[in-house]
């Protein structure tokens, strides 16, 4: 089939740089921080794994891609669980129709990365195919990549990191059901409840690791450990990556936020420094990665120094995060 007519270029986050793709091409109007704060895709999750990096977090929710459409009403379904010929026909029927489909994946299969780590769910756009070749719309990527269908069936059942077996999403109706500005004060109102208590949210919130505040506390008090870790300058160099890399946009992915809720603060009623306050959280994040990156690279000794300075850092910014997020939840 011929590829979609689809406006792309590289953005900052895999599953918001979806996000807007989808929101140009059925005219939503939405920018790539829009889509991020409208999806609730702030967040903070803390894993523990048998293999290195046996430490990781990852400053986003788990719920990003399909909170978007549930908060603006929009009508879609996520799809799991089937064999990989199923998925495709239903797939390729979509984009047959004039769809763009959403694609979770394991990044170390997507050749065109050529990346030695494995890294899911990470989110994408299929925009067309050929024969046995998908052409996929990438956030790292102004071009549209391709890529043989046996590698996409390898990246779509990854048992790595997170398990994967054929999830994508589908728009079904792409009308806006719900006013942007009530999409809004419900995203920031989940983000700032999930943070501060993740419990208390109606999501599968234990599903990947500890989450939120208490979560980046238990964090803050275990950065110091991680000198003894197997592999302790790999856990160290991969969280700083997933602070300033990854996808992130930088300062773990605040510095969106911080621009989304400057879009959105007047019309909302925040508080008028919330978005001045959540830049310079990103700007603690980003110094956060640094002592990160320096730790990779040191000597043992220093790098149990540099660790231990990194878990002072981020249990105060988790200070400064709960300090936010309360207010947020007041404001909305």
């Amino acid at each position: 089939m011929p590829r979609l007519d689809l406006a792309h270029r590289a953005g900052n986050h895999c599953g918001s740089t979806a996000l807007r793709d989808l929101s140009t091409y059925y005219g939503w109007g939405f920018d790539e921080p829009t889509c991020f704060g409208l999806a609730s895709g702030l967040g903070f999750s803390y894993v523990e794994q048998p293999e290195p990096p046996e430490r990781l977090f990852f400053g986003r929710s788990n719920w990003l891609e399909w909170a978007f459409f549930e908060h603006l009403g929009i009508d879609h379904a996520v799809h799991e669980g089937q064999a990989f010929p199923d998925a495709w026909d239903a797939i390729a029927a979509r984009l047959d129709a004039g769809d763009p489909v959403m694609l979770f994946t394991d990044l170390y299969y997507l050749d065109y990365y050529d990346s030695d780590t494995h890294f899911s769910p990470h989110s994408l756009l299929a925009v067309g195919y050929e024969a046995d070749r998908v052409h996929l719309a990438d956030s790292e990527f102004d071009e549209v990549q391709t890529l043989p269908l046996e590698r996409l069936e390898a990246a779509m059942t990854s048992e790595h990191v997170v398990p994967l077996q054929c999830r994508y999403l589908t728009v079904e109706d792409p009308t806006v059901t719900v006013p942007m500005a009530d999409a809004a004060a419900t995203a920031i109102r989940e983000t700032a409840t999930f943070m501060l208590d993740p419990s208390a949210i109606d999501r599968d919130a234990d599903a990947f690791g500890r989450q939120g505040l208490p979560a980046m506390r238990a964090f803050a008090a275990e950065l110091p450990d991680w000198a003894d870790l197997a592999d302790p300058a790999w856990a160290a160099l991969f969280a700083y990556q997933n602070v300033e890399r990854r996808g992130t946009g930088g300062g773990a992915f605040r510095y969106m936020y911080a621009d989304f809720l400057a879009a959105v603060a007047a019309d909302l009623g925040l508080p008028a420094d919330a978005a001045s306050r959540m830049r310079d959280i990103s700007a603690d994040w980003t110094a956060l990665g640094g002592l990160l990156q320096a730790a990779a690279h040191a000597e043992e000794a220093r790098r149990r120094s540099l660790l231990s300075a990194a878990g002072e850092r981020a249990d105060a910014i988790a200070d400064r995060e709960a300090a936010l997020y309360a207010d947020l939840r007041e404001a909305v």
